[in-house]
């Protein structure tokens, strides 16, 4: 299974985000939306995990998330990774959500799971560039700098896993395969 843990935003800052979105150009083939029914903010990624581990897992996830208290986030403004992703920015408790995600990381690692290394950088994943070179992200970078949500309580964390559809060029599926509330017990 290839898992992933996240951050969902509520509905009403997807709905803004989708209408920012709505405003910036999309016409060009080489820029690949994401959809809006797999926006989040990715904790930690897991990567493949064996069946086998899904029980510690989970409930090594479910002390980490009741060990966090909710917190407060902002979808806001945006900027790109390479010239390959485009991305909204994430304010609010960024150090606590860099601490709950620091968490999630240790528990999947007392499971053996190897956790993605890579710096916490929290965002929502917008768009993919295909093809090198191919499109300048900077004009889409500066029309969202202005863009900000009201800011949200999170109070959950979600254990996704990724499906690989059937077909070329479709999207992956997130599956949801638990949910905790932080509860800062």
């Amino acid at each position: 299974m290839r898992l992933f843990v996240a951050v969902v935003p509520p509905r009403p800052v997807l709905l803004e985000l989708r209408a920012a979105l709505s405003t910036l150009p999309h016409g060009d083939a080489h820029v690949r939306w994401t959809h809006p029914e797999s926006w989040h903010i990715t904790l930690a990624f897991l990567g493949e995990v064996p069946e086998p581990t899904l029980p510690d897992l989970t409930e090594r996830l479910a002390r980490a998330a009741g060990r966090a208290t909710p917190m407060e986030l902002a979808v806001a403004g945006g900027g790109q990774f390479d010239s390959h992703v485009l991305w909204a920015g994430i304010q609010g408790d960024r150090d606590r959500l860099g601490r709950l995600s620091e968490s999630v990381a240790a528990a999947a690692r007392r499971c053996r799971v190897k956790v993605d290394e890579r710096p916490f950088r929290p965002h929502v994943t917008l768009a993919r560039v295909r093809g090198e070179g191919s499109t300048d992200l900077k004009p889409y970078v500066e029309r969202m700098q202005a863009f900000r949500t009201p800011r949200w309580l999170v109070k959950e964390i979600t254990l996704f896993e990724s499906l690989t559809p059937v077909g070329a060029g479709r999207p992956p599926i997130y599956v949801p395969r638990g949910r905790w509330a932080l509860t800062g017990r």
